[in-house]
């Protein structure tokens, strides 16, 4: 027996290995985009040479291939470039998110909160309360797959448990949690436009909010919450066996009453604001209401979710700045903005040429082609529409191991299949919902996040001996069985036509 598991596990490293290997072996994603780009370019002359059409299901229009290696396409891509990353539709919206996120992150208020978060829970439901902590964190960006495994293996030490069961929850939650939502974020605010953009290859009147798909991913965060509880100390604990390290100590940095008093003070502003954004909203005759006294169809308020939502990273980071006496002036203040834009240089770089590969990929009408003819073949397929989702499900769930940014992915994919899932009726914010628990599957498991190395070194301080295999094994039942509760979770929403989101439903 023993050496049958250990046969298993010398197969799930050589596997492992070579998906590290290979992901390691893809480009940049500037050169990534910019073979896309050349691609497209060929591909577009190829296809208007073969007469290659397809006929819009709504408009009964006939659409061709238009070769943008023409004379004219070349004209038009030269004379363009500007204006087509100038009109990158996620440009602004990134960079804004950016500087209000910058500024919580920068100031430390992400920080202390989470530490405030977890630091008095005890027994067995702080399993649960770091699985959700950890869902609610994806508001930090990255920064959560570094924190959250770090104080959770610090707490389960505390407690005298082990370490590393604390670790390995912590980055599952972490990772598995990043593509849900508590609370909506900077995944929405990014998706939403691109998701629009794809959806009026089919129908152009299609609009979705950025709390389209509210519903299915706040229930989804829940659900990574209970899986993680379940796995850590059903499977991961007992697996793990009793920590035993003389002499081994772990120093975590407490907060100070600044900052304890601080994090309150800007949780209060918090509360505040959102009474009053509550307040306003109550009057029937708000005029953040619709025509109709609506606060969904028509209403203002759907439209300006985006700046609300800055607001509420913008005034706890300010608050707590000004607590703990990082903001003097109005000077100190821009200078944590401005670091919040930072991390966004090489987006903005590689956003240059991501415009030209999607502008010239629309213009070409490629996607339209694929998306149409891809769903009429979706049609004839003897399979349910459940089954059709969990395929998908598994589809993104693979190419993540290879891909783990949400954004590059979908910017490859998500203007073939948004339209092409839009043919057999479902709904973008639906399609969406499903694409982003397959990122939550593996986003544990693949070996190209960037805070897999971090995490290898935080094992290495509780355990000298861990290495990959103990990680891969460790991490593998949480994406089992987040695989299976999620199929679940689709067949339910699809069999019973649940809400997706505000104003959103499984079918169009």
């Amino acid at each position: 027996m023993e050496n049958q598991a250990t046969e298993n596990n010398g197969k799930l490293k050589g596997v492992l290995a070579k998906v590290e290997y290979w992901g390691n072996k893809m480009p940049h994603p500037l050169l990534l985009f910019t073979y896309l780009l050349g691609i497209v370019f060929v591909l577009s002359f190829i296809m208007s040479k073969m007469g290659i059409t397809t006929v819009h299901p709504s408009t009964g229009e006939t659409i061709n291939v238009i070769n943008m290696l023409s004379i004219e396409g070349l004209i038009d891509f030269m004379k363009n470039f500007v204006s087509n990353f100038q009109g990158f539709a996620v440009l602004g919206i990134c960079l804004t998110i950016g500087v209000v996120t910058g500024l919580c992150d920068n100031t430390g208020f992400f920080t202390s909160a989470i530490q405030m978060s977890l630091g008095n829970v005890k027994g067995n439901i702080v399993v649960f309360v770091i699985a959700i902590i950890a869902c609610i964190a994806n508001q930090t960006s990255e920064a959560a797959f570094v924190l959250i495994p770090a104080i959770a293996g610090a707490i389960f030490y505390g407690m005298g448990r082990h370490p590393l069961a604390g670790v390995f929850l912590g980055y599952a939650s972490a990772c598995s949690g990043f593509s849900t939502s508590i609370l909506p974020g900077s995944a929405e605010v990014f998706l939403t436009p691109l998701i629009n953009e794809s959806a009026h290859m089919i129908d152009e009147s299609y609009n979705m909010s950025i709390l389209g798909s509210y519903f299915f991913l706040f229930v989804s965060a829940f659900l990574v919450a209970g899986v993680a509880t379940f796995v850590t100390v059903k499977i991961v604990e007992p697996r793990l066996g009793t920590y035993s390290q003389p002499g081994m100590e772990v120093k975590t940095s407490d907060l100070t009453d600044v900052q304890k008093s601080a994090t309150k003070k800007a949780g209060i502003a918090v509360l505040v604001y959102l009474v009053i954004l509550i307040g306003i909203c109550i009057p029937k005759s708000s005029f953040l209401r619709g025509a109709g006294g609506s606060l969904i169809d028509g209403a203002p308020l759907m439209d300006c979710l985006v700046f609300f939502l800055l607001l509420l990273f913008f005034i706890p980071g300010i608050v707590y700045g000004k607590a703990t006496g990082q903001i003097k002036k109005a000077g100190d203040a821009a200078n944590f903005l401005y670091d919040g834009v930072k991390p966004f240089a090489p987006f903005i770089v590689n956003a240059m040429i991501i415009a030209q590969f999607l502008k010239i990929f629309d213009k070409s009408n490629i996607g339209k082609v694929i998306a149409i003819n891809g769903g009429q073949w979706l049609k004839t397929l003897p399979l349910p529409s459940w089954m059709i989702a969990i395929a998908f499900l598994l589809l993104i769930a693979l190419i993540n191991l290879m891909i783990a940014s949400v954004t590059t992915k979908y910017l490859i994919f998500g203007p073939i299949f948004i339209p092409m899932l839009m043919q057999i009726g479902m709904n973008p914010a639906f399609t969406i919902a499903v694409y982003r628990l397959g990122d939550c599957v593996t986003n544990n498991l693949t070996p190209m996040m960037p805070a897999f190395i971090i995490l290898l070194g935080t094992c290495q301080k509780y355990d000298k001996k861990c290495g990959m295999g103990t990680i891969f094994s460790n991490m593998l039942p949480y994406t089992i069985g987040l695989f299976l509760i999620f199929v679940v979770q689709i067949v339910l929403w699809v069999v019973l036509n649940l809400p997706v989101g505000v104003g959103t439903g499984v079918w169009l």
